[in-house]
């Protein structure tokens, strides 16, 4: 936690607010898009299923539809004369043909006699030949019949078959009367299956063939009756959702295909229409995840990259809007850097980008006046503590201060210091004799001689009454040298006279001592008294000279 911090703090506050915003900005739009994503694609996955199911349910409303209307005109030819009077075989199989001619879906029609007999049929087909032991005889005997789909037995061989494929049918028998209400035989009715397969292939577009949509029809038991050529006459019972009997509703799911395929599958069962009560018929459509489901992948990856470029804008946004935000942070920083070296609150700009930046910016001036009028206060302070206040020289604590500031940087540039004590000859005299006013001002003229003898970085202070001290910095071999030359400079320009008020002139002389660091001494407080012995041996041995304090 504390190098996530570390790493955090090196970042400016524009750097860390912009990088906020962009983030936040970024993973909302982000989380948008996901979110819209999401909800589109549930909705587009319901949209294809709900088709696939309308699909089937169509296909499998058409087949009852058209089932229903067999049905009808299969009641329709109980009403011939031909069927209830003795008529003659031929032209009761001319009324047949016709009626065949008329409906494409009619592969055979026979009537037979109360035996099971056929009497007459479409083309001659199983004249004189006995279905007695055929359903189509039994159950037509008793009542109108539909007999599901199943391969010819007696036809196959009999009925023209151009494809080549197994002759599959759908059979509607029911029991003739005579006038007097006396069982006179059955109609018989074979519907070629190839209706069925119409009407499947008009069930599928073209776009639907390309996308690999595939429409089945089971039937009541899961058996294949149409569908893909590999998968006929096979059971699907093992498809989880198939619907149960009685379960008409169009339904849709995605299920796992024998082939171990996933697909998206929609079902429909028959429910009959008016005269046909159904056969139990599932109406299914399948279509692989992948090929359903592409639109929704190209939808949500396209709603995904809008969300990403949406992202990155409004993350630029963010980035130009915290830019001005933090922009005048930035320009009052900047000013307050500046302060030291103008000290003036004038610089502070006032920001009036909004309420609360004109505010900030009116207080940080105010204060920063405040806090430089305090400094120039406590400069002044410093300045009357560490000044003499007759000769406007630094005073003894100043020079303790100095002294401890100047030996480490000595040491750092390899340097050695010089002290010199300073003492006037003859001061009491003047100040007994002229008075303490032209004392003073001996001091003054004094001060600024003494000054004038220093190079520049040296220090000289007054100590008190008539007494100084200088420091001066060199390297160890000029020590002696220096010394020497300095002295030399200080004895002449305090030995000529200085002209006071009133054309009054007085003279003073001055005794040296010096003493150097670390030569003479490792503690500077040793080399002051050092230096303060060697002035006072000056003194006894005449004044008005130097005197070096020796080992």
């Amino acid at each position: 936690m504390s190098i996530i911090s570390s790493l955090i703090a090196r970042f400016s506050l524009r750097s860390r607010f912009i990088a906020l915003i962009a983030t936040l900005v970024f993973a909302t739009t982000l989380l948008l898009g996901w979110v819209a994503s999401s909800e589109s694609a549930e909705q587009m996955e319901a949209h294809i299923g709900d088709a696939a199911s309308e699909a089937v349910y169509q296909m499998v409303d058409k087949l009852d539809r058209s089932m229903d209307a067999r049905i009808k005109e299969v009641k329709l030819l109980l009403g011939m004369q031909a069927l209830t009077n003795a008529t003659n075989t031929d032209v009761l199989r001319e009324q047949l043909e016709r009626l065949q001619e008329n409906h494409n879906v009619v592969s055979w029609i026979g009537f037979t006699d109360p035996e099971g007999t056929v009497q007459a049929a479409t083309g001659g087909i199983l004249e004189g030949v006995s279905i007695a032991q055929r359903p189509v005889f039994i159950e037509g005997q008793q009542q109108l019949w539909i007999g599901d789909v199943h391969e010819a037995v007696l036809l196959a061989q009999l009925l023209p078959n151009p494809s080549g494929e197994a002759l599959k049918f759908v059979d509607i028998a029911t029991p003739v009367y005579d006038r007097n209400g006396d069982f006179h035989g059955v109609l018989a009715v074979h519907l070629s299956w190839q209706w069925a397969e119409y009407i499947q292939h008009t069930m599928l577009s073209p776009a639907a063939q390309q996308h690999d949509l595939d429409m089945l029809l089971l039937s009541a038991d899961g058996t294949v009756l149409l569908g893909p050529p590999e998968l006929l006459g096979q059971s699907l019972n093992t498809l989880e959702h198939v619907p149960s009997p009685g379960d008409t509703l169009p339904q849709w799911a995605i299920e796992t295909w024998p082939n171990g395929e996933r697909y998206v599958t929609g079902y429909a069962r028959s429910s009959g229409f008016e005269d046909f009560s159904g056969l139990g018929w599932i109406a299914v459509s399948r279509q692989s995840v992948d090929t359903a489901f592409a639109p929704v992948d190209k939808l949500q990856a396209a709603i995904m990259g809008i969300g990403l470029l949406l992202a990155l804008l409004f993350a630029l946004i963010g980035w130009g809007i915290a830019s001005r935000m933090v922009a005048p942070l930035t320009r009052l920083a900047i000013a307050a850097d500046q302060i030291q070296d103008s000290e003036n609150a004038e610089c502070i700009p006032l920001e009036r980008g909004s309420p609360e930046l004109k505010r900030l910016s009116f207080s940080m001036r105010n204060m920063v006046g405040r806090l430089l009028d305090q400094r120039r206060k406590i400069n002044r302070l410093e300045d009357l503590a560490n000044t003499d206040p007759l000769t406007g020289l630094p005073n003894r604590a100043f020079l303790n201060q100095y002294l401890q500031l100047a030996m480490p940087e000595a040491e750092r540039n390899q340097l050695s210091m010089i002290v010199i004590f300073i003492d006037l000859d003859g001061f009491k005299q003047v100040n007994d004799e002229l008075g303490h006013h032209a004392g003073d001002l001996l001091l003054i003229e004094i001060t600024q001689r003494l000054k004038n003898a220093l190079r520049s970085g040296d220090v000289v202070a007054r100590l008190g009454g008539d007494e100084f001290v200088m420091v001066l910095k060199t390297k160890q071999e000029y020590l002696e040298k220096l010394t020497n030359e300095i002295s030399h400079r200080i004895l002449n320009s305090v030995d000529h006279p200085v002209l006071l008020p009133n054309d009054e002139q007085a003279q003073v002389g001055c005794s040296l001592g010096a003493a150097w660091w670390p030569h003479h001494g490792l503690n500077i407080n040793t080399v002051m008294q050092l230096a303060d012995e060697a002035l006072y041996a000056a003194k006894n041995k005449g004044k008005h000279q130097l005197v070096i304090h020796q080992h």
